[in-house]
């Protein structure tokens, strides 16, 4: 997948492309069906595919005070895109120009001058241009004049409410991962390098590698079943979130993983922390006697959790038979 960034100074070389848009934060199961459909149709007519996406993501420049907790970094977002098959993606810069662009002027001058897009898949909810004034019904009016396709993506469903990037953080932070896992298509991932701690987890009889977290979210503290992607591989781990209560440490939250059954260097090491199941919360205990026997019951649950999937027993990737996507509505000229 090429990746371009820019907008209206975006040199022109592409043709007869299917263009999807959106912030697609945690590119979750509907943002995966906008994209995919453009995917779909670039193939079946020998099309480029190209995803417009926005850096930053345009609430956390429209709405400084109040940012949304990002799900993904931007790399996580564009491995994500690339997965589905997109040709190409365009990463927007989103500035003041770009936030005050009239729609209209987005539609001529960005998806058909530099673009030149013969199709534009969107999800029903879209907007766009200054103060958000586009909408699906003004691309319906704009395409035939400007010579593209419309499809609007309908919305995925999950007990029986739209998947969004809200619903997913609120499902983080309840702890309830497989409900998030059920929308993303995969299991939440946080990002970020292994730093120095203060060494408490050898001292308890397991060190941890503690991480610089890069995504804006983290799940509700509590003991999890883990993997840490560190190059090829996927390690079994354990990992706390939270603050150290039995410390009384306070102050703000931590993530810190224990590889189960080996040890190896990751300090400095840029690593995927894949969130699996979560074990319990997080509790201050009378003391570290305490603490140690509670962290070797969690260790002993994360191997069997390990040791059960291995051997296909009882486990289950989220709940994905309850997401449901309603019919596409095609709109063309």
């Amino acid at each position: 997948m090429r990746v371009l960034r820019g907008f209206l100074d975006l040199e022109p070389g592409l043709a007869a492309t299917v263009v999807s848009i959106g912030n697609f934060d945690g590119v979750h199961r509907g943002h995966q069906a906008v994209i995919g459909s453009a995917v779909c149709a670039a193939e079946a007519s020998g099309r480029t595919s190209v995803v417009c996406t926005f850096d930053p993501h345009t609430r956390v420049f429209l709405r400084p005070e109040a940012p949304p907790r990002l799900l993904e970094t931007l790399d996580q977002r564009l491995a994500a895109i690339e997965a589905l098959g997109v040709d190409v993606a365009i990463v927007i810069p989103f500035t003041r120009s770009v936030a005050e662009l009239p729609a209209v002027d987005f539609v001529r001058g960005f998806l058909r001058a530099r673009l030149d897009a013969v199709a534009v898949h969107v999800s029903e909810g879209f907007t766009f241009g200054a103060g958000g004034a586009g909408d699906v019904d003004l691309l319906e009016r704009l395409a035939g004049p400007e010579g593209f396709d419309l499809e609007v993506v309908r919305w995925v469903f999950y007990a029986g409410r739209p998947v969004s990037s809200t619903r997913i953080r609120e499902a983080l932070a309840a702890g309830r991962l497989g409900e998030a896992e059920a929308m993303l298509g995969r299991p939440f991932a946080l990002v970020g390098e292994v730093v120095a701690g203060v060494g408490r987890g050898r001292e308890l009889g397991a060190p941890t590698a503690n991480l610089a977290v890069e995504n804006g979210i983290l799940p509700a503290a509590g003991v999890y079943v883990t993997e840490v992607g560190f190059g090829d591989r996927r390690l079994p781990s354990v990992t706390n979130v939270g603050v150290r209560p039995t410390f009384g440490e306070g102050g703000a939250m931590t993530v810190e993983t224990h590889l189960l059954d080996r040890e190896i260097e990751l300090y400095g090491e840029r690593i995927e922390l894949i969130f699996r199941e979560r074990l319990r919360g997080e509790k201050a205990f009378p003391d570290a006697a305490a603490l140690r026997a509670q962290i070797a019951e969690d260790v002993g649950r994360a191997r069997r959790w390990f040791a059960d999937r291995d051997r296909g027993v009882g486990y289950t990737a989220g709940v994905s038979e309850r997401v449901s996507a309603a019919p596409k509505a095609r709109r063309e000229r």
